[in-house]
């Protein structure tokens, strides 16, 4: 098996820091994978205290030798969560071609590494498959589903592998968003594991947010490629504590999961769309009926304003 490199990035919580860098370390795989570290500036002289902290922790675990190697980069200004990703990922794939992501809230199962570095080498020449997850919410499985994964063409966050060839070619400046207009199916395939998908693309195409994450996933959507998820997830999020960019304590009870559950040696294998685990899924990312109603509107008129144009 060969080892991806791991790339964190970081910014103002060190307890999560801490935490999250601790865990990852129990895994056997650790000490033959090597890490890289980015932390993000401050925004403002009030916050550079915590980014300090941060950056303290940092350093200090980057010695503790649980890693093969520990590569820091520390920017001088804040360039978001967004930028700090997209600029990072693209620097470490030039080197390596292949990576491992994981947020600094995230507590892993000892057995997060080998699963990634397993389906990285699994599908790496898998022209149906653009990424893994490590983590998968508490889902209701069918009875009969005895998989150890399944697949999605909702992409993952805050725990996610990835090839060079998923990753460039990417429409970072938002371009061709065009196409999501013109192609009915493309919106569809993007919602199908929830009706937020397509609003939230088209939300950054108007730079009302600074997500690199619905651009990716759009990109694998576009693409026809499906992300490879456990059934129990391997990574635990601390973060839906409102300290996050994006977090807030509304999400943490569809956040939470039982890591015991965990499995240490998963079957790995061809995947394809079950759609009972996509209907589970898409009810697991509503908001209810009302709001779903709601989304299928906006969505309808953001179509419709753009066909008038």
């Amino acid at each position: 098996m060969s080892y991806a490199p791991i790339a964190m990035f970081v910014y103002n919580r060190a307890d999560h820091f801490d935490e999250t860098f601790s865990a990852l370390s129990k895994c056997p795989e650790a000490a033959e994978s090597e890490m890289y570290i980015f932390s993000d500036g401050a925004k403002s002289e009030a916050g550079q205290a915590k980014v300090d902290e941060v950056r303290a922790s940092v350093r200090k675990a980057a010695k503790s030798g649980a890693f093969k190697e520990v590569h820091i980069t520390e920017s001088p200004v804040n360039r978001g969560l967004a930028e700090s990703v997209i600029s990072g990922v693209t620097a470490v794939m030039e080197k390596h071609g292949r990576i491992i992501v994981i947020e600094d809230d995230c507590v892993a199962s000892p057995y997060l590494l080998k699963f990634m570095n397993r389906c990285l080498d699994f599908y790496e020449n898998d022209e149906t498959v653009g990424a893994i997850a490590g983590y998968t919410p508490t889902l209701d499985f069918p009875n009969n589903f005895s998989d150890d994964i399944f697949a999605s063409y909702r992409s993952c966050s805050c725990c996610w592998a990835t090839w060079k060839r998923s990753w460039d070619g990417v429409d970072w400046k938002m371009k061709d968003i065009g196409e999501f207009f013109k192609e009915r199916k493309l919106i569809k395939r993007l919602n199908s594991n929830g009706n937020d998908r397509f609003i939230r693309l088209y939300r950054q195409s108007k730079k009302e947010t600074g997500s690199w994450s619905i651009r990716f996933g759009a990109h694998l959507v576009k693409k026809t490629l499906l992300t490879v998820y456990p059934k129990y997830s391997y990574i635990r999020n601390i973060g839906c504590d409102a300290s996050g960019v994006h977090s807030r304590e509304e999400d943490a009870a569809k956040m939470r999961v039982d890591l015991s559950r965990s499995i240490p040696d998963p079957e790995i294998k061809t995947v394809k769309i079950d759609e009972r685990i996509q209907k589970i899924l898409k009810k697991h990312y509503s908001a209810g009926t009302v709001s779903n109603i709601k989304k299928a509107l906006a969505t309808q008129a953001i179509i419709i304003k753009h066909k008038l144009k």
